[in-house]
């Protein structure tokens, strides 16, 4: 056998490996968007308190932060309680935060600027015979990884900092770039809302 035609085996082997290795990943990729995509939602009703205005909401929350979350929503801390019988008590996700700016805050705070902050979104994980489900109140979505967002928050009876406000509680600024009439129709009231979040705060 040649120099040549070793080099030219090898070639072939190492384009070989490529293709398996990039079809792989394309492979569990695809996978996993996919098993994301057809996990049911669960949406249940919540008693809360429900602001109407900017001002409002303004007013009452503790503390408002633009932050990003650090990790995708199946690697956060979901909690969820039971009572005796087994049935739902309660259910939350400790989502992990990195601070980009602090708009509101107590005085006594002392969060900066790329400081971390563990934080509860109404939603988790529940599993049982009939598989993985998402449980969520108000029809309430996640945080997305990587996503800014301008969050409101009110702390616990715990002391823990909670999204208030539900869905009109958190606006992402990732999609500044995508006109207002392009969002989902049946989301008019948010889009509204959103659209005097991003004028009080001058986040246009």
């Amino acid at each position: 056998m040649t120099f040549g035609k070793i080099k030219l085996g090898i070639t072939v082997l190492a384009a070989g490996i490529l293709v398996a290795f990039v079809t792989l990943f394309l492979t569990s990729t695809h996978a996993f968007r996919s098993s994301e995509l057809t996990i049911p939602k669960i949406s249940l009703e919540a008693t809360y308190v429900e602001y109407g205005t900017v001002d409002a909401l303004d007013s009452d929350a503790e503390l408002i932060v633009i932050g990003t979350p650090l990790k995708d929503f199946d690697d956060r801390q979901h909690i969820v309680t039971t009572f005796d019988d087994g049935n739902i008590q309660d259910f939350y996700t400790l989502t992990e935060i990195k601070i980009n700016k602090v708009i509101k805050a107590p005085e006594a705070a002392t969060l900066a600027v790329d400081d971390s902050l563990t934080i509860i979104e109404p939603i988790s994980y529940i599993e049982n015979v009939e598989g993985k489900k998402k449980i969520t109140y108000e029809d309430y979505t996640e945080l997305k990884q990587n996503q800014k967002s301008i969050i409101f928050l009110k702390k616990n009876t715990q002391g823990q900092y909670s999204i208030i406000n539900m869905d009109l509680g958190k606006f992402s600024l990732d999609t500044l770039s995508q006109p207002l009439s392009t969002l989902a129709k049946n989301q008019d009231p948010k889009v509204e809302f959103r659209k005097s979040i991003l004028e009080r705060y001058d986040l246009k």
